[in-house]
């Protein structure tokens, strides 16, 4: 499933919810702490939502959160996968339209012939495997029928699953790039914030990195945002453009905790999630 089509199941699932509860944006905007516009933007697919916005809708209307929080979870890892994946936009950024003079639909063609590509490789590489196992099949039966002695039996090798090659770890990841160093191919979002009634603020945290940074989403330019950690090193961004920004990385050890503030524009004043401590977290998990 492409991004497009996972967030118009998400949004087309939130919309069914309101419909369900009789509720109006304005009434859900009453009932939680974000604006109708939000709403309107969430249910018809224009915005990406907040993990918890979508978690408080469920439970407004009295049904289990947990098959539309996969659904956000999956468009989540979409949009922190690696840069280095073809096609994919800066995590926090907004996908843009076509540029001035450019056909709707430019580079289809390309696109289209790159998974083409892919699919011939794949098959190959299927055929290649295939003609080795039938040929390691005949030298095995030839040798096993020749009377010479076999070999005892070996023992399996084990498999070990390695986790996402990272860039860096702990205090190496500090003031560095999440997306360059791969931190967040296993990022989940473990706190998450706002401030009534637009502006999101996420605590996103890398086990494979062992670090964090924070994010907001839906803010003004010159909003702030700050990630901290409990050994005192704090890294901060500002909206410059768009709409939305990134801090660097901090490090998150076990027994340390991590949490993100952010900022209106000329506003003294912050808003912050909770704090999250890894170990704590693990001890939790079945």
């Amino acid at each position: 499933m492409d991004r497009a089509g996972s967030v118009k199941d998400l949004a087309g699932e939130l919309l069914a919810l309101k419909k369900a509860s009789g509720s109006s944006f304005v009434q859900l905007s009453e009932k939680t702490h974000y604006a109708k516009s939000s709403w309107e933007r969430w249910v018809n697919g224009k915005q990406f939502p907040p993990r918890d916005a979508v978690e408080r809708l469920a439970r407004l209307c009295e049904t289990d959160p947990a098959p539309l929080l996969a659904l956000w979870d999956e468009e989540d890892a979409r949009r922190s996968a690696p840069e280095s994946e073809a096609g994919e936009e800066p995590e926090g950024r907004e996908e843009s339209g076509a540029g001035a003079g450019e056909e709707p639909g430019a580079g289809d063609g390309a696109a289209d012939g790159a998974a083409t590509s892919r699919r011939r490789r794949v098959l190959w590489a299927s055929v290649v495997l295939a003609v080795l196992l039938v040929a390691g099949s005949l030298l095995y039966a030839a040798f096993s029928d020749s009377g010479e002695p076999k070999d005892a039996p070996r023992p399996k090798p084990v498999v070990t699953v390695a986790g996402p090659a990272t860039g860096c770890t702990l205090t190496g990841c500090e003031g560095r790039d999440p997306k360059k160093m791969n931190c967040g191919a296993d990022a989940v979002t473990v706190r998450t914030g706002s401030i009534p009634k637009d502006l999101v603020i996420e605590l996103r945290y890398s086990r494979a990195c062992k670090a964090a940074w924070g994010r907001i989403s839906f803010a003004q330019v010159g909003a702030t945002v700050v990630v901290n950690n409990s050994d005192g090193a704090a890294q901060a961004d500002v909206v410059h453009f768009d709409r939305d920004v990134y801090t660097p990385l901090i490090a998150a050890p076990d027994d340390g905790s991590v949490w993100v503030c952010a900022a209106l524009p000329k506003d003294v004043r912050r808003s912050c999630t909770g704090r999250f401590i890894p170990s704590e977290e693990k001890e939790q998990q079945p």
